[in-house]
């Protein structure tokens, strides 16, 4: 039996619609889960963090996918000017999906916001924007395919990434923040070369890997991510064996 993979939802203000909002998470994640031998589910947001713990009753791994900028006011900090768009109701339902799967030591994927939310749970903090990094250098927001790697990241010996990935090797790149001051419990597991943390994980779980780079679109031009949700869907089906 295949386990069910929760995706947590995004919201999508529809601007130009008298704004209505859609609850969403963008195809490529449900594309990646189920070609990795899963079952993917998405969990729409609820404002009513109770209800967050009924949604996940069902599920045997949690992914948290990318979306709108993290609102610093949940790691103590002022806006700056840099700032993208915010919207805290997202951020507050998908950090408790992240707390409860933590909880029950749930395998979990995070995705770029994703890795952003895990660190900021975790008590860390975020760069606003990357113009604050001492000495970076690369151009981590492509222009170009999706699917398409843009620059390469290197993973520390002994890291889950580095074992399912390799040493070094080429990843996409759409963000502008990243992770700052780490969060208690995580450890970076990949850079890119001018020092961005690319790669962080939890040790002492099964499976917590939080990613900046979007494997889930690289999926549609080949299988060079395929090992991680692999790895990934595998900790799932050995959690479901566990809870049964």
């Amino acid at each position: 039996m295949e386990p069910i993979i929760g995706l947590a939802g995004n919201l999508l203000e529809e601007r130009n619609s008298s704004g209505i909002e859609r609850s969403y998470v963008n195809d490529d994640y449900v594309a990646a889960t189920a070609r990795s031998g899963a079952i993917p589910l998405i969990l729409p947001l609820v404002r009513d963090l109770r209800l967050v713990e009924r949604q996940m009753e069902g599920i045997h791994g949690l992914l948290v996918p990318g979306g709108y900028d993290v609102d610093p006011l949940l790691y103590g900090e002022e806006p700056r000017a840099e700032l993208g768009y915010v919207y805290r109701d997202t951020d507050l339902f998908q950090l408790e999906t992240i707390r409860l799967a933590l909880k029950r030591r749930m395998p979990v994927l995070a995705i770029c916001k994703g890795i952003q939310l895990l660190n900021v749970l975790c008590g860390g903090t975020l760069h606003q924007d990357l113009s604050e990094v001492p000495g970076r250098s690369l151009k981590h927001d492509q222009e170009m395919k999706r699917s398409v790697p843009s620059h390469t990241v290197t993973a520390e010996e002994g890291s889950i990434v580095r074992r399912l990935l390799g040493a070094s090797f080429p990843t996409n790149s759409f963000h502008h923040q990243t992770l700052k001051e780490i969060g208690e419990g995580l450890r970076v597991t990949a850079r890119s070369a001018d020092g961005v943390v690319e790669a962080v994980e939890m040790d002492g779980f099964p499976f917590v890997v939080g990613v900046q780079w979007h494997p889930e679109m690289m999926m549609s031009g080949g299988d060079a991510m395929l090992p991680l949700f692999q790895a990934f869907v595998g900790a799932a089906e050995r959690f479901m064996g566990e809870a049964t």
